[in-house]
């Protein structure tokens, strides 16, 4: 039986329009160019290649598909600095396109293939589940095919309201649900070992769940960053930091690849594309219950509260008695 998306508690965005949502998939097993067949196959578009490691298809139903390997060291071409740190001197090499290809072939060993989606309706996100069962079918590798693979599903959900407070209230009820996901979803301990989707520090989500703390925009941004906040975190806010105000956002950002967009950046589920008990419903159904948590301000308050009080009354920490706590919310809003 297929399980269904569920709807988040707001399905259209501050100007009344329907939200959407974006997917990043990291695979490998299935050859870029294939996978960009697959996606034109399924959704229209035609098919463009731009470099040994980047594929586009344009025109879909849905907008461009972009497929990709490693975006920090191949789309930059970082490998060409390292060389000429050691003398060589990629441009003056007759055969560069084998060395790229060589490259590629060596990285797709350990670095996923990323196929990143346009933005997607919320009422058409089931048309994806096609291309997982394409992937599939073609045999593709994810998280748990090997050890070495922390292959991770990003999502992008478009943010309800471009506002403080609700950026606030999501970042609240995330930091709480944040140990009951990763229980419910089985984080492959790949991902856990990686610094990709670390947890957020205690110091912050002390401050944070304060119920005075209700910030303007700029000490939102301020705060997370002076409390040692980056990209790498399971709930990434620089891309809406950045589209909210960038010329901050710039300021105080040290890292390079965050565009900015009004989305969340949902980093943490596994990508277990080759198991067929996954599904992208049920990630998507999980980050719902974030959402839900957020726009329910009195529960949500309540639950901070009991965050806090039960921090304060433990000296061996509270991970697993608020697991516990957390499910039976769960329980009672699924």
């Amino acid at each position: 039986m297929t399980l269904e998306f569920n709807d988040p508690s707001i399905i259209k965005n501050q100007d009344g329009d329907e939200r959407s949502v974006g997917f990043e998939f990291e695979f490998t097993g299935v050859e870029m160019q294939d996978a960009a067949k697959m996606v034109s196959g399924l959704y229209g578009g035609e098919v463009q290649q731009l470099s040994g490691y980047e594929f586009v298809v344009e025109n879909t139903e849905f907008g461009k598909f972009s497929l990709e390997l490693d975006a920090s060291l191949f789309l930059n071409k970082k490998y060409e600095k390292v060389l000429k740190s050691v003398g060589l001197d990629v441009d003056k090499l007759k055969n560069k396109d084998k060395l790229e290809e060589t490259l590629r072939e060596m990285a797709s060993t350990v670095v996923p293939f990323e196929i990143i989606t346009p933005p997607i309706p919320l009422s058409e996100i089931e048309k994806l589940n096609d291309l997982v069962d394409k992937l599939r079918s073609w045999k593709a590798k994810g998280t748990g095919s090997s050890f070495f693979y922390a292959f991770g599903l990003h999502l992008n959900p478009e943010v309800p309201e471009l506002s403080a407070k609700s950026i606030t209230r999501h970042l609240k009820a995330y930091v709480m649900m944040d140990a009951w996901i990763r229980k419910d979803a089985e984080i492959n301990i790949s991902r856990k070992l990686t610094p990709y989707i670390n947890e957020y520090e205690m110091d912050y989500i002390r401050h944070i769940l304060r119920e005075d703390y209700q910030p303007d925009l700029e000490t939102l941004i301020e705060d997370y960053f002076e409390f040692g906040n980056s990209r790498n975190r399971p709930l990434d806010l620089l891309p809406v930091f950045m589209f909210m105000d960038e010329e901050l956002t710039s300021q105080l950002l040290e890292e390079e690849l965050t565009s900015a967009r009004p989305t969340f950046h949902y980093r943490l589920p596994n990508c277990s594309i080759e198991e067929n008990s996954w599904s992208l419903a049920g990630e998507w159904n999980r980050w719902v219950l974030v959402e839900k948590l957020a726009e329910d301000e009195k529960v949500l308050n309540q639950y901070a509260r009991a965050f806090i009080t039960m921090d304060e009354k433990s000296m061996f920490g509270i991970k697993k008695k608020w697991i516990k706590l957390m499910d039976r919310w769960v329980q009672s809003v699924r």
